[in-house]
């Protein structure tokens, strides 16, 4: 399975080079993609699709000599070349040589992006997850230094580093890592609607699946398998008119994860049903699926299963390595053994010993010649570094007798130059050009201030108009202290708040914008707008949160979403209907709001299903509703003031009223960031309904 896992992050990981040359960084900050394939490119391709090494060897060589190809080409083309026979010593040693090379510039680049996933992938594959980390874990701190946006850099990445630390027993540094990979398959569905990235999404949650499985922590694999079955609904919602066969593949193997998982949790009837249905699918009867589903026979002493299901291994696996041995012959031999086929048994016990032997001596041979290849190679290198630094000694000589001779004529030549005379001019013109552009500095001064004012007079503008959009003023009704408050990081933001009071009913919502500035805050206005018309016509939270979305998601060419928490209080019983739409858990009573239902954003997609909540009677209690520019709020170090220090914070505020709770939190925030500016919009409500 781990070597499943490695083969998918070999083909889609891409990721940049070492952060040891200021010049990487420099070539990071201009491009980040691999640009039109060049003639050496193209010549290349034709020669691997010989598959003759000798004369893929030979191209590489012309091509670098004849300067088509710049060391670091060559180097990667060379790692390449030995990647697909198999011998990763010497691909590894070609791809390092590409990480950490000192010539880099614009054209050789692009080759940094599969020579890290390439390295990084290897030393993963053979448990070296230290070196792995040490290989992704400068990308994606440069990635985030440059706040680069392209996100299938970032969810590989943060996948590759999470298996990593997984494997190290770092168990909350690997679920931040995996975390953070989600949260950019959200940030790609949120502007990408396409097939391919709700796949993307699924194929990274399945990784981190494999990744627990491997661990065997079963409670943890069975939460990501949980939560796929989630996007395979989605999925299947969406593409089973057009992607049938993809569907049918997602939906046979989620069947067959559900049965391994339950059954590594010793829930044996549930796994059992799992795997049952897992049958049903057309691609149960594929050989990887058979092979596959072995892992959950053996678990279930299903030995007799197991036993058919790898029938057919000696003739797909002719020749079997190691890692073929431990992987496939030898369930093969337990599984014939424990169900009794002695005979078989014994005939797997005599393939598995004579394939150790064969197998243990080509891994010698194999790792002695490449070995040995590599030493050759690192002896051309040093002694042409030899001949370079040479080479380079006597440029240095020449270039400095040059310098002489050019310094001694001229001298000569000024002396005999009538300085005075053409100096005096030289300095008029000078002093002309400089009063010339002084007279147009300034003139182009006055311009972009000019232009300056007038934008900052809109922007404030525009801030009056957006604040003049959220009420302040609060219902005074009998029993009910409600009190809210908006702080733009900006001029202008995409939190909004708002409430209408019908008859006993107080409707209200807080809501973030995804975005910033003015097209969060012409998004923002919009949302207000709508949630105000539709509370007018006594619609309930759900029904509102429906209408919004409808509303908000046609013509949304630009992707953009708002998270928004939608209640209704009833004065006279304290009930409380409502439907949160991808917002942050309200704080009732110092505790997170337990929710059953985790909606989708507002504004993504048309027609897409939410569900409501109620609570029966929250009077007597505290309801804080916010927007992530609370518990998000960053100091000067970077560091989140967090969910227990909100928690912490609510505490004891029992005896405040909504108006103190919100001061004693907006001063809180302002005491963590020490001076920092705000990173994000501030919105606060606080709801307390007396018994």
């Amino acid at each position: 399975m781990k070597r499943a896992l490695l083969v998918l992050l070999a083909l889609i990981l891409t990721c940049y080079a070492c952060n040891r040359q200021e010049n990487t960084r420099e070539v990071v900050s201009k491009r980040m993609d691999f640009g039109i394939p060049s003639r050496a490119d193209t010549l290349m391709l034709d020669a691997f699709n010989t598959n003759d090494w000798a004369h893929i060897a030979a191209v590489i060589d012309s091509l670098e000599q004849t300067g088509d190809f710049s060391a670091v080409g060559a180097n990667f083309n060379r790692g390449r070349m030995y990647m697909y026979q198999e011998k990763h010593a010497m691909a590894s040693e070609y791809f390092r040589q590409v990480v950490c090379s000192k010539d880099i510039d614009e054209r050789s680049f692009k080759y940094y992006y599969p020579s890290v996933n390439y390295l990084g992938t290897e030393l993963y594959r053979v448990g070296d997850y230290e070196g792995a980390l040490r290989v992704a874990a400068p990308v994606v701190a440069m990635m985030d230094s440059l706040d680069n946006g392209n996100i299938d850099y970032q969810i590989n990445l943060r996948s590759l580093i999470g298996c990593c630390f997984l494997n190290l027993g770092q168990l909350e540094q690997a679920k931040e890592s995996f975390n953070r990979s989600c949260a950019y398959c959200h940030e790609l569905l949120a502007n990408d609607t396409t097939q391919g990235a709700l796949q993307k999404f699924i194929n990274n949650n399945g990784r981190i699946y494999n990744a627990y499985v491997d661990i065997k922590d079963w409670e943890d694999a069975l939460t990501w398998v949980e939560c796929n079955d989630t996007l395979l609904e989605v999925f299947e919602r969406r593409y089973k008119d057009v992607a049938s066969y993809v569907v049918e593949i997602y939906n046979g193997y989620a069947a067959l994860n559900h049965a391994i998982v339950l059954q590594g949790l010793g829930r044996e009837a549930e796994a059992a049903t799992y795997y049952d249905k897992h049958l049903t699918f057309n691609c149960a009867k594929s050989t990887d699926a058979r092979i596959h589903a072995v892992d959950y026979l053996m678990a279930a002493h299903r030995y007799g299963e197991a036993a058919d299901n790898l029938t057919s291994l000696d003739q797909l696996i002719p020749n079997p390595d190691l890692n073929d041995i431990g992987a496939y012959f030898l369930p093969k031999f337990q599984a014939n053994y424990f169900v009794g086929n002695t005979d078989t048994a014994l005939l797997v016990a005599n393939r598995i010993a004579q394939a150790y032997d064969s197998a243990l001596s080509d891994q010698k041979k194999n790792q002695m010649a490449e070995l040995a290849m590599i030493y050759d190679t690192q002896g051309k290198q040093m002694q042409i570094a030899r001949q370079q630094s040479e080479l380079s000694t006597q440029r240095f000589i020449g270039t400095g007798i040059a310098l002489v001779l050019l310094t001694v004529f001229f001298i000569i030549y000024i002396w005999y130059r009538r300085r005075a005379q053409k100096r005096l001019a030289v300095a008029h013109e000078q002093l002309e050009n400089a009063h010339t552009e002084l007279l147009s500095a300034y003139s182009q001064l006055e311009e972009t201030t000019t232009a300056k004012e007038r934008i900052e007079s809109e922007l404030r503008i525009a801030r009056d108009i957006q604040m003049s959009m959220v009420p302040g003023i609060f219902p005074k009704c009998e029993g009910l202290d409600m009190y809210a408050e908006m702080n733009p990081a900006k001029e202008v933001g995409g939190d909004l708040y708002g409430y209408v009071l019908i008859d006993q009913c107080l409707y209200f919502c807080l809501g973030d914008v995804s975005g910033k500035g003015v097209p969060a805050s012409l998004f923002m206005s919009q949302s207000a707008r709508l949630f105000r018309t539709l509370a007018t016509e006594n619609l309930s939270p759900v029904d509102i949160a429906i209408r919004m979305n409808n509303e908000l998601a046609e013509n949304n060419e630009r992707g953009m979403f708002v998270t928004m928490f939608i209640g209704m209080v009833h004065l006279d019983t304290g009930r409380l209907d409502f439907c949160n739409c991808g917002h942050n858990p309200p704080v009732i009573d110092g505790e997170f709001l337990k929710m059953e239902y985790d909606n989708q954003p507002l504004g993504l997609w048309e027609d897409d299903p939410f569900i409501g909540e109620t609570i029966d009677d929250i009077r007597g209690c505290q309801l804080l509703i916010y927007t992530d520019g609370l518990n998000e709020a960053e100091n000067r170090q970077q560091e989140l003031l967090g969910n227990e220090r909100l928690l912490e914070l609510m505490a004891d505020t029992r005896s405040m009223t909504s108006h103190e709770v919100i001061d004693m939190l907006k001063a809180a925030v302002e005491q963590h960031r020490d001076g920092a500016d705000p990173n994000d919009d501030l919105t606060l409500m606080c709801i307390q309904l007396r018994r």
